[in-house]
C-alpha cells in the first residue's frame, strides 16, 4: 500500500510581496531555497527557458517544521494556469495542501478504483516531482506527488 504523508500547504495571492512578508516577517518562518523549477508552457511561449527566472516572483518556499517534509508554498495566483498547461484542474487558483507518496501509480490506481477523478500533471513544475491534483468531496484542492529520479 502506498504511503502518504503531509508535505506542504500551498497558499495563493495576487500580491506576492505581502504574502511573502506575512509568512517570513509576521510569522517568522524561515525562507527555503527554491527547488529546481521547470519552465512552464506559459514561460516557453513567452521565450523564457529558465523555470527559476519565471517563478522568481511567483513562488516562495518556507520551512514549517522539518525543512524537507513540512513546508508552506506561497505562490502567485494563476487563474488560467490549467488552460495554459492543457489540464482540467488548477492547483494555483485557490491553493491546496499536498501529500508526498512513495508510489504515485498505486495512488492513481486506488483513486480510479474508488471513482475519484484526478488530473495527472506528470513532472511539470518542480524538477523530479510527479504531481496529480484532485478535490475532496467538499471541493478542497489536494496535490499528491512522488519524487522521482531526474534522468540525465
Amino acid at each position: 500500500m502506498a504511503y502518504l504523508r503531509l508535505h506542504h500547504v500551498n497558499v495563493t495571492s495576487d500580491d506576492m510581496h505581502s504574502l511573502s512578508d506575512f509568512y517570513r516577517d509576521a510569522l517568522g518562518l524561515p525562507l527555503l531555497p527554491s527547488p529546481k523549477m521547470i519552465a512552464t508552457t506559459h514561460a516557453a511561449d513567452a521565450g523564457v527557458t529558465d523555470g527559476d527566472a519565471e517563478w522568481e516572483e511567483g513562488a516562495r518556499f518556507f520551512e514549517a517544521g522539518d525543512p524537507e517534509e513540512l513546508q508552506v508554498h506561497a505562490t502567485r495566483r494563476q487563474a488560467y494556469l490549467a488552460l495554459q498547461e492543457g489540464h482540467s484542474v488548477n492547483p494555483l487558483v485557490g491553493g491546496h495542501f499536498a501529500f508526498r507518496t512513495d508510489d504515485i501509480e498505486a495512488i492513481k490506481a486506488r483513486l480510479t478504483e474508488h471513482n475519484i477523478p484526478f488530473d495527472d500533471w506528470g513532472i511539470w513544475s518542480v524538477e523530479g516531482w510527479h504531481q496529480i491534483f484532485l478535490t475532496d468531496p467538499a471541493g478542497n484542492m489536494i496535490e499528491i506527488h512522488q519524487v522521482k529520479e531526474v534522468e540525465k
